[in-house]
């Protein structure tokens, strides 16, 4: 049997719903809650997974109790825990923290020689251009190498997450094909978001894979797309309204805990 994707099963809820298709908007970036709440261990959201897809297919983030990363790829959630294994999870989990979008790439070119962190990331940025705009970003090839990090779930009262990515273990894999996404966000959105490049791996055998702190490219495919609709949904729980969400250092803060 044919496996349905997300986009699918959403145009024909929403058909279902009130006799009028409707096709999910593309490229309007979902988000819950922010990156600075995450820093201050507000851990526990009220979004599940199932209401999470309901506004993309594409994008990332992670679990209550900050278990583990997620990657959001194709309509299916994955959630990898502290061993960097890779495996679906049920729709009835929540995140505390997550971006999604109906991604539909705009410009896609072929890379076809290596490249760094930082030489990838330009490339992005010069097929994007406006620099205030967000942009979703699929890379799917070869790559040299892929450093990621995970998070061990964690227990209450939540220690702050500087000193979680302290423990945090760590994964290089090498010589593996697979896919990278993510997002580029602008810098005046920092606190809300993480400022620049937020990206997490998936290998090609969906086993494997984290939050990315380091990569070389070797060759393969890349899509962006542009993002200039948002939608950010805030927590009503106890926990959000007692959070410092402008602390000093935020980004000082913020770069240590992505692996920057």
């Amino acid at each position: 049997m044919k496996k349905q994707s997300v986009m699918d099963m959403d145009v024909r809820s929403s058909a279902l719903g009130n006799g009028v298709l409707k096709k999910p908007v593309a490229n309007r970036l979902y988000q819950t809650s922010t990156m600075a709440a995450l820093l201050d261990a507000v851990y526990d959201g009220e979004t599940t997974l199932d209401e999470l897809l309901q506004h993309g297919n594409f994008g990332l983030g992670t679990f209550n109790a900050l278990d583990g990363e997620m990657i959001v790829t194709d309509g299916v959630v994955r959630q990898f825990r502290a061993e960097g294994l890779a495996a679906e999870v049920p729709g009835s989990l929540k995140t505390p923290f997550a971006c999604v979008t109906y991604f539909e790439p705009e410009k896609t070119v072929t890379i076809d020689s290596p490249k760094t962190k930082e030489t990838f990331e330009e490339l992005v940025d010069s097929l994007l251009g406006n620099p205030n705009l967000f942009g979703a970003v699929r890379f799917t090839g070869e790559f040299q190498r892929v450093d990621t990090r995970t998070v061990f779930c964690q227990c209450k009262p939540y220690p702050h997450m500087l000193e979680v990515v302290k423990k945090q273990p760590t994964c290089t894999m090498e010589n593996v094909m697979g896919t990278m996404i993510g997002f580029r966000t602008p810098v005046y959105m920092q606190g809300v978001n993480v400022a620049g490049y937020h990206l997490h791996f998936l290998s090609e055998d969906s086993k494997r894979g984290g939050h990315v702190t380091e990569y070389r490219l070797v060759r393969g495919k890349l899509e962006v797309a542009s993002i200039s609709d948002l939608e950010i949904q805030l927590p009503r729980t106890e926990q959000f309204a007692k959070a410092d969400l402008n602390p000093e250092s935020l980004s000082e803060a913020i770069r240590i805990a992505e692996g920057g």
